[in-house]
């Protein structure tokens, strides 16, 4: 994994460099012929060089993974460079280079405090759960069913959301620029009606649906219970993504990852406090109040930069009471 890490981070700035000029056509690409060839590499070392050994398999999948990461690189840089000879090439001055260092070195410095964080989070869990469950199997199977296989689940429809995200980066900072403060909140709101809306959709998908798709994708019905608890906190966590983005195009990416850290410290206290105490139902618990800190301190800090409104309550709240009522009136008459 180390060898591939010099090309992904790279590939992150040529990533960045299509977004920026709206050529995300061209990442695009290189992306899905990527994973097209890290399924036949996956798929041909798991044919042809076949073991019983978990860690060799493993060994397997993270070289097909590192192989198409090079892979990706070297193909995006030719687009770049086929793409860059449309324009004069010309150096940057100092005033470019401080700008540059004025954003990148605070997001560096919180990113990897961040990181610190989380890894700290992910060791914290099973160890908290250790000790309000018999075994460490057992706290390690819990969390594994949340992390591992529930969020998975959840997170699978923000594909869309996140690719719409990325988008809206370079298109808000060109509204920042331009201080085109009204055309901005046209957007955002437009943005926030649709996100609800596709949100409001996939709860109702897993609620109605958990066990479904619980047997579709583990064949057994262990994370349905989760999916229906924590299918709620979709819309706080896609419109999050949404809120990110766009503060990050105003120039304020540094007050998210501020808010992403304060919210692992929040998160570790009560990994620390709850979690022995009330197990895995403490941990959902958790995620919960994580989300929702999240989202609105995101939301705060939006309102701060654009003013915008929105009506929360409508497109938000009450679709969901009116989901759960659904809900409910479904489970009653299925015991009837």
């Amino acid at each position: 994994m180390a060898i591939s890490m010099p090309f992904s981070s790279v590939l992150a700035s040529l990533s960045g460099y299509f977004t920026g000029v709206r050529r995300v056509s061209k990442t695009s690409i290189s992306k899905i012929l990527t994973l097209l060839l890290q399924i036949i590499l996956t798929c041909t070392f798991l044919y042809f060089f076949n073991s019983n050994s978990l860690s060799i398999v493993c060994t397997y999948l993270i070289l097909a993974s590192t192989i198409s990461s090079i892979f990706e690189f070297i193909l995006t840089y030719i687009l770049y460079l086929h793409d860059s000879r449309k324009y004069m090439s010309r150096s940057l001055n100092n005033g470019y280079f401080r700008r540059i260092l004025r954003i990148a070195f605070p997001v560096a410095i919180t990113s990897y405090i961040r990181s610190g964080l989380s890894t700290l989070k992910e060791m914290l869990v099973p160890y908290s759960l250790e000790k309000h469950t018999p075994s460490c199997e057992t706290a390690l199977s819990q969390y594994g069913l949340i992390n591992g296989m529930t969020m998975p689940i959840l997170m699978f429809p923000c594909i869309i959301i996140t690719s719409c995200a990325s988008l809206l980066i370079p298109e808000f900072a060109r509204y920042n620029s331009k201080k085109d403060f009204s055309r901005m909140n046209e957007v955002i709101s437009i943005i926030f009606k649709f996100t609800s809306i596709f949100s409001i959709c996939i709860i109702v998908i897993f609620l109605f649906f958990a066990d479904e798709i619980s047997m579709i994708f583990y064949h057994n019905t262990d994370v349905a219970g989760f999916l229906l608890m924590l299918a709620p906190l979709v819309i706080l966590i896609y419109l999050d993504k949404i809120v990110d983005a766009m503060l990050r195009g105003l120039d304020k990416q540094v007050g998210v990852m501020f808010c992403n850290i304060f919210d692992l410290i929040i998160t570790i206290s009560l990994i620390y406090m709850l979690v022995p105490n009330f197990g895995i139902y403490g941990y959902l618990a958790i995620i919960a109040i994580s989300e929702l800190f999240n989202f609105t301190v995101s939301v705060i800090q939006l309102y701060s930069a654009t003013h915008f409104k929105f009506n929360f309550f409508t497109y938000a709240v009450i679709p969901l009471l009116v989901i759960a009522t659904l809900r409910f009136a479904y489970v009653a008459s299925s015991y009837s």
